[in-house]
């Protein structure tokens, strides 16, 4: 009988490579619940006209992410090389000899990690991109721009390797895809509306477009949370030894004080600027934490998570700042600050914090624990050739997609919204199957409210109501007055009493721009402001037509008629002022 490991006791190096093996497969399978927990962070951050669409885009990146790294991925990481840049053998996961590489653990896990760099990037782009683009350019990235950065930092024939330190990859991961999502969301544009410019003053005014559901944001961000342990933990990917299994466990602590810190702080800054406990900013602070700690997890102290949580906050903070208020780059989740800003954090902060215990030698060891700071020069170093790489090899795809006209849906599809036009349909229906059809989309111009639907809106003013409808463009009419005549359908309000007035953000009108009588709360129509096709009426507004009648509750919107009271604005808006030329048709 041959001798075979599965015929025999496994010896002790066997039984070692063993348990590392499992502990790494394990960590793989519970990583993939990051694909799950992005995809409800975008979709919660979106609006609901496009939650089909970002789903989707976060279901697909790991079909192609896994395929696009079979087939060259893997080869281009740890093929073999002579040169350092880029692996060149193992295509399909086969060896020289046409046989398959058994190395399937090491993949599935690394695929994984691919499958993450890619999705980062669809957040930047969300709500304008086409589909077809972000198939291209999820397999380039995980097929191409994440596995040569692979080969540098973690191959040992790589250049970086056993210079720049980047355990689990603040760098490698989320540096590189927050570098490509802010190449794609600078070359793709701006959604309709998110910047406006005054034009009194010539300046350019951020627009906030709100999410449609922050309860799944924060699911998706809890879900991230615990995917980031085994992210972090199986990066070592060795657990059997008594030492092997502290740095793991330390790996883990640091990682959860990270977070815990990071979203902390950047909360409570929330509550000293705004004066309110905003969910985004502890979401993001988490995330932020997280992201920063990846580099150093296996170095850092855990008081020094505390310090490197709080810095990948304030990473995050500066860079969505720079890009809204001077870059005028619109990143719907925030992706790339996120991942970039809060990555050069962490990638920095191993310069300073690596305790001198935990490395290799003492040119290893942080400044703040005896360094001589060279450390902290590889640790640039990488940074800058990580921006480099991942940002212009991502900038010449976007722009080559841009010129071929491939990359950004047209107007009329980004108002409808991507999930209509794309998807067959709406991602949410009402309980006797009606799509539900609502509008929070925000444009500079009343002229882009046109559309295939026939609109009704209302929107607030501080002295009163503002009422404006819309036809398709073409059939359009213009009046100084809404019409009173309830005999008639909607389609007799044709346009009226537009404010030009972009210089308010209308960033209270997170769920809806509703119009009632003071004297009747209008806390029932939180999704209100129905569109409503004239040729095909939606369920909600089939027994009732649009009248101008404060007489008439809005309490039941599906049964009664809308009531304007143009004297007393809804309690919970009264001390706003919205543009409704700012306004456009849609779906929140």
């Amino acid at each position: 009988m041959v001798d075979t490991p599965s015929s025999r006791p496994l010896d002790n190096e066997e039984l070692t490579n063993v348990i590392n093996l499992g502990f790494v497969l394990i960590c793989g399978f519970l990583c993939f619940l990051l694909q799950a927990g992005f995809g409800l962070l975008e979709v919660g951050g979106v609006r609901r006209k496009n939650a089909k669409n970002i789903m989707l885009k976060n279901t697909m990146d790991a079909a192609v992410s896994a395929l696009a790294y079979w087939a060259v991925g893997f080869a281009f990481a740890y093929g073999t090389s002579n040169n350092g840049f880029i692996g060149n053998s193992r295509y399909f996961l086969m060896d020289e000899d046409g046989e398959d590489f058994e190395d399937y653990v090491n993949w599935f896990f690394q695929s994984v990690f691919a499958g993450t760099t890619a999705t980062i990037v669809s957040g930047a782009v969300a709500e304008r991109c086409r589909f077809r683009a972000y198939l291209i350019y999820s397999a380039f990235l995980s097929g191409f721009v994440y596995p040569v950065v692979c080969h540098w930092i973690w191959d040992p024939i790589g250049f970086l390797y056993g210079k720049v330190m980047d355990f689990s990859g603040s760098g490698a991961v989320h540096l590189v895809g927050g570098a490509a999502a802010m190449a794609g969301a600078w070359i793709l544009g701006p959604r309709i509306g998110r910047f406006v410019q005054n034009e009194q003053t010539g300046e350019w005014q951020a627009v906030e477009i709100p999410g449609h559901n922050a309860v799944l944001a924060a699911l998706g961000t809890l879900i991230l949370w615990f995917g980031f342990f085994p992210f972090n933990a199986g990066a070592g990917y060795a657990i059997a030894s008594n030492a092997d299994l502290v740095t793991t466990g330390r790996a883990v602590v640091v990682t959860n004080l990270a977070a815990a810190s990071g979203g902390c702080a950047l909360l409570f800054y929330g509550v000293l600027r705004n004066g309110v406990w905003d969910p985004a900013f502890a979401t993001n602070g988490l995330l932020g934490g997280m992201v920063a700690s990846c580099s150093g997890v296996n170095v850092f102290d855990t008081w020094s998570a505390i310090i490197v949580g709080m810095l990948g906050a304030l990473g995050f903070y500066v860079q969505a700042w720079v890009f809204e208020t001077k870059l005028r780059i619109d990143d719907p989740l925030n992706a790339s600050p996120l991942h970039m800003g809060s990555g050069i954090m962490g990638m920095l902060a191993v310069g300073f914090l690596a305790n001198d215990k935990y490395v290799a030698s003492p040119d290893e060891a942080g400044i703040f624990f005896g360094g001589n700071g060279k450390q902290l020069g590889y640790q640039v170093y990488g940074t800058i050739v990580y921006f480099a790489w991942s940002f212009g090899t991502s900038a010449l795809l976007f722009y080559g997609l841009k010129l071929k006209g491939w990359l950004r849906v047209s107007e009329e599809v980004e108002l409808m919204g991507m999930d209509q036009h794309e998807h067959a349909g709406f991602a949410y229906i009402d309980d006797d199957g009606t799509p539900i059809v609502v509008k929070n989309h925000l444009s500079p111009s009343s002229s882009q409210t046109g559309g295939d639907d026939m609109l009704v809106e209302v929107s607030v003013e501080e002295e009163g109501y503002t009422a404006q409808t819309g036809k398709p463009t073409e059939e359009r009419l213009h009046s100084d007055e809404v019409e009173e005549n309830p005999a008639n359908p909607p389609s007799q309000l044709r346009q009226s009493n537009v404010s030009d007035n972009h210089a308010n953000p209308p960033n209270q009108l997170r769920q809806s721009s509703v119009s009632g009588n003071r004297a009747n709360p209008t806390n029932q129509l939180r999704q209100s402001s129905v569109s409503v096709n004239s040729a095909n009426p939606r369920n909600q507004l089939r027994q009732s037509n649009i009248s101008v009648n404060s007489a008439n509750p809005p309490n039941q919107l599906r049964q009664s008629n809308i009531s304007v009271n143009s004297a007393n604005p809804p309690n919970q808006l009264r001390q706003r002022r919205v543009s409704a030329t700012a306004l456009e048709p849609g779906l929140i």
